[in-house]
């Protein structure tokens, strides 16, 4: 059991160690305590998760030793589990080994799921790639259809968004430079969407699909996986069904709830996400009764005005978020824990609808702002690895 004065964090990817990066700063250096829970002592590098998958980057020296970081700290400390549910009341949660843990603030940042929905017949087959485990996973299947391969392989990727594109680029980049032993990989990418990157914009999406298909990639629109059997797959296309090949199916058809969020007793969306105000409270009713429990990350939907607010699922909008979770637990900390004046104003959130993406493709690379894209050979993968180095710099364990 935790002490009544902590703060609780459920999850230690991108936005719960941005939490705790930024209380660091809030508080000048010497925060509360805090308790951060992860099942993962140690988070591979999501943004670059396609590179890391086709060899391109080295899986191992690609990842952040998250508990390092967290325990160097003054006042942190790191738990090992799986959360499995939690008492809003008390503000207590309870881990898959039966421990449990409480604080005066929580926040919760347990991201998304990532798995293939079970209505598709064989959805098993169909590997996620973006969870440690999933990815080890996925790396291994990979690695047992291409090495050693005399005859091309044939791998699918199913989603049209960005990490759709983005993966069948670096695998069709595969047929110019990959690791050793590899064969080349025939690459289909199979969208539901009539367009690819369809928020992007038209321009994007053209620009998008030519890219792809000039480095080999066969792309199908309109196109829904349906079935997935040993080394073959049912796509369902204009009302028919047709089997293509499939050594390996890919799944990056978008992100779904996690399923521990639905165990939170925590306010949800219609789509089963936790909803939160503009100060990414999770209760924000006018008697604010339970002002000390926030969540932020893609976990949630913020709420408020004329409703559900637009998300960038971005992995910068964590550190957006986590910025305000941060000034808001410093303002509250400053006073009773019961609040006897009321609970203070708190710091709101502000949606960035406009913002730079950039669209890697393989040997191409696309820089989008407002629906239009500027081809520069390069450029993202150059940049990308750039803003890795930062990462990994930002959460460098503190000097004891």
């Amino acid at each position: 059991m935790s002490s009544a004065d902590e703060i609780l964090i459920l999850g230690a990817s991108f936005a719960g160690v941005e939490v705790v990066y930024q209380l660091v700063r809030a508080f000048d250096g010497r925060p509360p305590p805090i308790v951060v829970v992860d099942r993962q002592e140690s988070h591979g590098y999501l943004p670059l998760v396609q590179e890391r998958l086709c060899g391109v980057l080295d899986p191992e020296a690609s990842k952040l030793r998250t508990r390092a970081f967290i325990e160097s700290v003054p006042g942190a400390r790191f738990v090992r589990g799986e959360v499995e549910a939690f008492d809003a009341a008390s503000k207590t949660v309870t881990l898959a080994d039966g421990s449990r843990l409480t604080g005066r603030f929580v926040v919760v940042a347990l991201g998304s799921g990532f798995d293939a929905p079970a209505v598709i017949d064989g959805a098993q087959h169909v590997l996620a790639y973006k969870g440690e485990a999933a990815f080890d996973e996925a790396l291994g299947a990979l690695e047992g259809a291409l090495d050693g391969a005399q005859e091309p392989v044939d791998v699918v990727v199913v989603g049209g968004g960005i990490s759709g594109c983005e993966l069948a680029g670096e695998l069709a980049a595969l047929s110019g430079q990959r690791p050793a032993g590899w064969a080349a990989p025939r690459v289909r990418l199979v969208a539901g969407a009539s367009a690819l990157v369809e928020g992007l914009g038209a321009r994007i999406s053209a620009k998008a699909q030519r890219a792809l298909e000039r480095q080999g990639v066969t792309v199908e629109l309109s196109t829904r996986l349906s079935a997935v059997r040993d080394g073959e797959a049912d796509v369902l296309r204009e009302g028919a069904l047709h089997t293509v090949p499939a050594a390996v199916v890919l799944w990056a058809g978008g992100i779904q709830p996690a399923s521990v969020l639905a165990r939170l007793g925590l306010p949800q969306t219609r789509t089963g996400w936790l909803a939160v105000g503009p100060t990414l409270q999770c209760f924000v009713d006018a008697s604010m009764t339970r002002p000390d429990i926030f969540a932020c990350g893609d976990a949630v939907r913020i709420c408020g005005g004329e409703g559900q607010w637009d998300t960038m699922q971005r992995a910068i909008e964590c550190i957006w978020q986590a910025q305000v979770v941060a000034s808001n637990l410093r303002t509250l900390h400053a006073e009773p824990a019961d609040y006897p004046e009321g609970v203070p104003p708190l710091r709101p959130h502000t949606l960035r609808e406009e913002f730079f993406y950039g669209l890697s493709l393989g040997a191409r690379s696309l820089v989008v702002y407002r629906g239009f894209g500027l081809d520069v050979p390069g450029v993202n993968h150059r940049f990308r690895r750039w803003l890795m180095r930062q990462y990994f710099a930002r959460y460098s364990p503190l000097p004891g």
